[in-house]
């Protein structure tokens, strides 16, 4: 028996290490093809237009006089992003900021065989805070199409990721890196993305509203922004978490309705001159405190300024929105804040908007 194990044993290191290395490399790189076979199809190029209308003051003759008259012309303007299908009906998801305001939208097929396919497209649900829409592709009779899935199991830091998309309006891309850190917070544009993963991957404009897939094909962000100097990929791209997709299209199905996160205070935000004139931190002045709400449970006042939440700076309203939106009932919260020259920090256990419990968030 002992014989017969280290035999065994010798026929298995007799297998040279390159040869090993090898065929797990053909593992990984046949993983990556199938991705990219059965992921593509369901990535599409989102097309929008808006109608723009511009007064132009022209000079007219009558009778030898000339007369200033007033004309306006009408021309479309596009943009181009990328989404992702999400169900054989053809309901797509993809950024706010893609459609938001479109007055014509198309969604652009790539079919099994290379061709492409144009279809129209209508905004069925907009969810700007969230900075997620779904819209719905317009066919002629019954018509399926291949859809993804949301990841079963959130990213973690150095799993692999694989970014599928339109970027500058080229032809379908796909890319790889891995999940390089999560929970990241910023500000794009004037809107503030809590809780971002962050990719090496490479994303650039066009991939917004695109898939981040892991080595199985699984969704686990939607390609939403990138940080970088020039406006070209820098090696920081950043999606939104599959669990706030996953949450915003359920609640447009009407599968699970999406209960917001609730502090239970009214605020105003601290502007630059006030901040200087009174010699006061940046952040959010609580102007009122909802008797038996989460934040009068963490002892805030009105006249606080909070500074910062989960050790998230909080610059203006529209951040503190941001991190309490994007949090669910029952989460916990640090919450930095200054009162009386003083800068104090305090827990609370957020609850649910007033009204939403077993019915429709309001957005």
């Amino acid at each position: 028996m002992i014989r017969k194990l280290l035999f065994l044993s010798l026929l298995a290191s007799s297998v040279p290490a390159p040869a090993r290395a090898q065929d797990e490399a053909l593992k990984v790189q046949q993983a990556f093809n199938t991705v990219a076979e059965q992921a593509s199809p369901a990535v599409v190029s989102v097309r929008v237009l808006w109608e723009q209308v511009e007064s132009v003051v022209e000079p007219e003759f009558f009778f030898g006089y000339m007369m200033p008259v007033q004309k306006y012309y009408r021309h479309d303007t596009g943009g181009l992003g990328s989404g992702t299908i999400m169900s054989p009906e053809g309901y797509v998801l993809t950024n706010d900021h893609v459609v938001h305001g479109a007055d014509r939208i198309q969604v652009v097929v790539q079919q099994k065989d290379g061709k492409q396919k144009t279809y129209m497209a209508r905004l069925a649900a907009d969810y700007p805070r969230a900075d997620l829409a779904v819209l719905k592709i317009e066919t002629k009779g019954k018509e399926t199409f291949p859809y993804l899935k949301f990841a079963a199991e959130p990213a973690k830091v150095g799993d692999w990721a694989i970014a599928i998309g339109y970027p500058f309006g080229f032809k379908q891309t796909m890319t790889s890196g891995i999940i390089s850190a999560l929970g990241v917070s910023m500000r794009v544009e004037g809107r503030r993305y809590p809780y971002l993963i962050q990719t090496d991957a490479a994303i650039n404009q066009g991939n917004s509203g695109g898939p981040l897939l892991n080595i199985r094909g699984e969704v686990v962000g939607i390609n939403s922004a990138i940080f970088s100097p020039s406006g070209a990929f820098a090696g920081m791209g950043f999606a939104l978490p599959a669990s706030e997709a996953r949450r915003v299209y359920e609640d447009f199905l009407g599968v699970k309705p999406a209960l917001r996160a609730w502090l239970g205070v009214s605020f105003v935000g601290v502007d630059d001159e006030t901040a200087a004139r009174f010699e006061l931190p940046q952040g959010v002045m609580v102007t009122g405190v909802v008797k038996g709400s989460p934040a009068a449970a963490a002892g805030l006042r009105r006249g606080d300024i909070i500074t910062g939440f989960d050790g998230n700076p909080v610059e203006d309203e529209t951040d503190l929105l941001s991190f309490i939106y994007a949090r669910q009932p029952g989460d916990k919260a640090g919450l930095e804040y200054y009162r009386d020259g003083k800068e104090l920090r305090t827990e609370t256990k957020l609850g649910s908007q007033p009204g939403t419990i077993g019915k429709k968030a309001d957005y």
